[in-house]
């Protein structure tokens, strides 16, 4: 399953930018629970945009890998859910780009967000729409669900570590993110 996944995301990568100069960088995030998640995350000085690869996160209760990309240019980004086939999109809770900071290697900084989820699978052009011609063809093949996000602040944290059957923790540079999939699929 790993090697599909690596596998998968080297042809991404190729597609997402050939001819284009890119910087990646290795990041370990540490969270408020003390999970180490690794990513690599993939700056794209022309495009404006930031592609993450989140490390394999199964050993965490709920985590769920994604791979994510944050267009800065429409302030959206998705968090792309390949188990499920899903999309997440929603405003991008950091503004812009932040190179210096991928290149820092290990960090403690992580946001806490809720994420609220739109049942209603959004149309290809919705998310052409608010996401941009980027966004729209990352997640082309994906049922996209518009989420709100709302920021966690100590025991709010607490709480949402602790909920009930079909809650997932998906990681993404700088933020963690708790979403109920229970009325999924």
């Amino acid at each position: 399953m790993a090697n599909m996944l690596l596998g998968a995301v080297a042809a991404l990568l190729l597609i997402y930018n050939v001819g284009a100069i890119l910087e990646t960088s290795h990041l370990i995030e540490i969270d408020h629970e003390g999970n180490k998640v690794a990513m690599d995350i993939t700056y794209d000085d022309e495009k404006n945009t930031v592609l993450v690869i989140v490390g394999d996160v199964s050993k965490y209760k709920d985590g769920v890998q994604t791979v994510n990309l944050h267009d800065f240019n429409t302030r959206y980004g998705v968090l792309k859910d390949i188990n499920r086939k899903t999309c997440l999109l929603g405003k991008a809770f950091t503004p812009k780009a932040m190179p210096e900071k991928y290149r820092m290697g290990l960090t403690t900084e992580v946001h806490s967000h809720m994420l609220d989820i739109n049942p209603k699978v959004m149309t290809k052009q919705e998310v052409y729409d608010l996401g941009g011609p980027h966004i729209a063809a990352f997640c082309n093949d994906y049922d996209t669900y518009f989420v709100t996000g709302t920021p966690l602040k100590g025991n709010e944290m607490e709480v949402a570590a602790f909920s009930s059957g079909g809650t997932a923790t998906m990681w993404c540079v700088f933020s963690s993110c708790k979403a109920d999939f229970s009325h999924f699929r």
